[in-house]
């Protein structure tokens, strides 16, 4: 730990991006829903927590029991690094409306409060000795999108960005859905503020044809080389697999 650069442990990412990113990084992952940016978070926090790098997971747009049910699907024990203080859930989802939520959550989140949020993510990396390493994943900033005006979101970011990533040295990732043309938009304007910023869409003539091919560009990545270009791939039941797509003859 304390490397000045760190891979994802996602094979397509860590292809793209050979010497990894700087460790003190703000990710920021756009892209249609269902187009696998909740799965790509959920397999980067298996890589950290198997390299024995602690994971705070801000859980927006689900419950903790289905994220910790997704990564153990993948082969990751996500209920037992909640349990030994190693994958720090925040239930920023079902606390919200008032639910109850499973016992190896760290941290209960009922409002979302930017500066609130900001200074509970701090307090954690702080109680739980994150610095020069780790992961805070927030799947998705959408649920901040919902509430607030793009520039308290642009704002939000920014604490993140200064806060964790570069006061704290704790690659941060972001997620954001672009369901509408508003929302591609926020996203396009959010890259500026990001060090590495990733792009992921469905591949339109395999969509057409009936087949779920994703496709993945590194548009950004400050400080170190990149492979740039679209790169295809699939969801299975091994992972994420980079795939090969002929062209569909009309």
């Amino acid at each position: 730990m304390g490397e000045p650069n760190v891979k994802f442990g996602v094979p397509i990412l860590d292809k793209l991006l050979p010497r990894g990113i700087p460790r003190r990084s703000l990710v920021i992952m756009v892209g249609d829903s269902g187009t696998g940016k909740s799965l790509i978070t959920q397999l980067m926090a298996g890589s950290f927590l198997q390299r024995g790098e602690k994971v705070i997971y801000v859980c927006l747009d689900d419950d903790p029991e289905s994220i910790v049910s997704s990564m153990e699907s993948r082969g990751i024990e996500a209920r037992r690094y909640a349990r030994e203080g190693k994958l720090i859930l925040v239930d920023a989802y079902a606390s919200r409306y008032g639910l109850e939520t499973e016992e190896y959550v760290a941290e209960k989140i009922s409002s979302l409060d930017i500066h609130g949020v900001s200074s509970i993510l701090a307090r954690l990396a702080d109680n739980n000795g994150i610095r020069d390493s780790g992961l805070v994943i927030l799947d998705s900033l959408n649920s901040f999108a919902f509430r607030y005006e793009p520039s308290m979101l642009y704002d939000f970011l920014n604490m993140l960005r200064v806060s964790l990533a570069k006061k704290r040295g704790i690659t941060t990732v972001a997620t954001f859905h672009t369901p509408t043309q508003l929302y591609a938009e926020i996203a396009a304007t959010l890259e500026h503020m990001a060090d590495v910023y990733i792009i992921i869409r469905y591949h339109e003539e395999a969509l057409e044809a009936g087949v779920a091919v994703r496709e993945l560009l590194i548009k950004k990545a400050k400080g170190v080389p990149v492979m740039f270009g679209w790169v295809k791939f699939v969801i299975t039941d091994e992972g994420i697999l980079e795939a090969k797509v002929r062209k569909i003859e009309g």
